[in-house]
């Protein structure tokens, strides 16, 4: 009897001491981790789909660490041919496709 109850608490113990994932990760799979646990996938590479569509008084902002960026819009009729436009830095904004854009300069770059 007190040998069974021995090995409980061993048991228990050890699953104390077992480390999680989040309590372990680190970088880029932390983010995700944190992102999962309030609801939000950090990689979701189609967030930019449910976003307004640009219009020349409120353009979708493209920022860049450069002078220029170069952007892409699918075909609204055929999504196999993309249409690309260079958005540089103080210019107005640009119809690409059938949507505007507008480029952002933010720190860094030296390019």
């Amino acid at each position: 009897s007190s040998s069974s109850s021995s090995s409980s608490s061993s048991s228990s113990s050890s699953d104390a001491n077992v480390v999680t994932d989040f309590e372990h990760s680190t970088g880029l799979y932390r983010a995700e981790l944190e992102g999962l646990a309030q609801g939000k996938d950090i990689f979701d590479h189609y967030d930019f789909t449910r976003a307004p569509k640009g219009t020349k008084e409120s353009p979708c902002v493209v920022t860049s660490e450069m002078d220029y960026r170069v952007v892409g819009v699918t075909d609204p009729d055929d999504d196999s041919i993309v249409i690309w436009g260079r958005l540089e830095e103080g210019k107005g904004p640009m119809l690409i496709g059938d949507e505007w854009f507008v480029h952002k300069r933010v720190g860094g770059g030296g390019h």
